[in-house]
């Protein structure tokens, strides 16, 4: 990948503009892409309900969400909730590339990836910042190495 920078009067004192150029559209461009725009982004939230009431959590805070049975546990710094909902419709209610399924129930957070090991079954196991050790399926590995930049 070429970076380079460029000052030009064409643009407005108090904007940026970025330009990808690549021959194709692939994943690694539609990444880049995802990545810059979110750049610059409030903070987001994500409402879950837990009993009687609404929570907002801020996705940066949401280290990993897993499916056990019929409940969906969200893992945060602070708390564990237990709600229910489908992963794929939380995964899609956040919208962040950060947040990457890594198992048929289970998406972790990268930035709270610390370490990747092997298991003798031939998947992985991401281990976390706040020593959560999650199954990485071999189907969504490539999609996690991609994730990291390997």
């Amino acid at each position: 990948m070429k970076v380079t920078f460029e000052i030009t009067a064409a643009v407005p004192q108090d904007e940026i503009e970025v330009v990808v150029r690549a021959a194709t559209l692939s994943p690694d461009v539609t990444q880049l892409l995802n990545r810059l725009n979110q750049l610059g982004v409030r903070p987001a939230v994500l409402p879950i309900t837990v009993a009687d009431q609404v929570i907002i959590l801020a996705t940066a805070d949401i280290i990993a969400l897993e499916v056990t049975g019929e409940r969906l546990t969200v893992q945060t710094v602070n708390k564990i909730y237990q709600i229910n909902g489908q992963l794929k419709t939380m995964l899609a209610r956040l919208q962040n590339p950060v947040f990457v399924q890594v198992g048929r129930s289970v998406v972790l957070n990268i930035d709270y990836l610390t370490a990747l090991e092997a298991e003798f079954s031939g998947n992985m196991t991401a281990k976390m910042t706040n020593g959560l050790k999650l199954t990485v399926s071999r189907k969504f590995l490539p999609d996690l190495k991609r994730s990291i930049g390997m």
